[in-house]
């Protein structure tokens, strides 16, 4: 062994060096030990790991489960075939069959003349039928924006702006049922009015005042319905936001949504094919997010505490 320092031999095994005093085991521990070691950097964390919140890991499950998927397409299919439907609509073989009991009764110039009005009628209301599904292209899209959030493995936290566009389409939606439900009270208080000079009128009156309640019934349901999925979907926001629960799960919300959703099943005769497919598949939508309301909200009982009844316990109500 070489002493570094005054360059004078010196025995294997030695610490130090007899001549300078120099240690001499340094140098050799120093190549064998690393100067510093990198700190291992972790990896992307995977959807649903383990250091999320429990409500948050269930809230990605139930998004990449069946419950979620099958009426994500549902409604996707429900949007494109309302859309053919609207196409269909203008096409050239219903403005034939609508032409076609005309022909023995009208000369050329005539049917020249109905064809091109009824072509505009057509092409209006089938304009007018597309314009009216962009509402339901936005939730569409939002609904997918919320899947791939919950697939996502990158190691981001939950987003929530699919939930925001939905709750927003959601509450446009209800006030234009409240302005709905206005008008037609005004209509029939102003018929009432004008029913109410005739002496003989008493039968016609009582007949719409059950209509008119019926009515009422029905947007009373209604309104009640945006409400609690507006604040349902508000609570889905906080919670991911939070990391714990918020709010109630309303039974109200996936009751009628299964209600919806069997009422669709009767669009099934009506009108063209892709009427009917729209109605099948809004029927699927519906049936299987009340479901999937329903199966969240277990998951969620789930997650309760068991023992409520030791110091510093919590408990949290998820119940409608």
């Amino acid at each position: 062994m070489i002493c570094p320092r005054c360059g004078k031999p010196a025995e294997e095994g030695m610490n130090h060096c007899p001549y300078c005093g120099a240690p001499l085991q340094q140098d050799s521990q120093q190549a064998s030990t690393p100067r510093y070691t990198a700190a291992p950097t972790p990896g992307p964390a995977l959807a649903g790991n383990s250091a999320e919140p429990p409500v948050i890991q269930l809230m990605r499950r139930m998004a990449r489960s069946p419950y979620f998927l099958v009426p994500a397409i549902g409604f996707t299919c429900m949007v494109a075939f309302n859309l053919a439907a609207g196409l269909f609509n203008a096409s050239p073989a219903v403005l034939e069959s609508y032409l076609a009991p005309l022909y023995a009764y009208s000369n050329d110039a005539q049917m020249a003349s109905i064809a091109d009005t009824l072509s505009v009628v057509l092409t209006a209301s089938a304009g007018g039928a597309l314009l009216g599904q962009i509402p339901a292209i936005l939730v569409a899209v939002s609904i997918w924006m919320m899947y791939a959030t919950a697939v996502n493995e990158s190691g981001k936290p939950l987003q929530t702006a699919g939930l925001t566009i939905i709750r927003v389409l959601q509450i446009i939606s209800l006030v234009l049922v409240c302005l709905t439900a206005l008008l037609i009270v005004v209509i029939f208080g102003l018929v009432f009015v004008g029913l109410g000079q005739f002496d003989d009128a008493g039968a016609a009156m009582a007949v719409m005042a059950v209509v008119l309640v019926l009515i009422a019934v029905i947007f009373a349901l209604d309104i009640v319905y945006y409400v609690k999925l507006v604040g349902l979907l508000n609570n889905l926001r906080q919670t991911i936001w939070t990391g714990t629960p918020q709010g109630k799960i309303s039974s109200y919300v996936a009751v009628l949504s299964i209600l919806g959703g069997v009422v669709s099943l009767g669009t099934f005769l009506t009108g063209n094919v892709f009427s009917g497919l729209a109605g099948v598949a809004s029927a699927v939508s519906g049936i299987g997010f009340g479901i999937f309301l329903f199966q969240y909200r277990d998951q969620l009982r789930a997650l309760e505490p068991q023992n409520t009844a030791m110091p510093g316990a919590y408990s949290y109500e998820y119940r409608s």
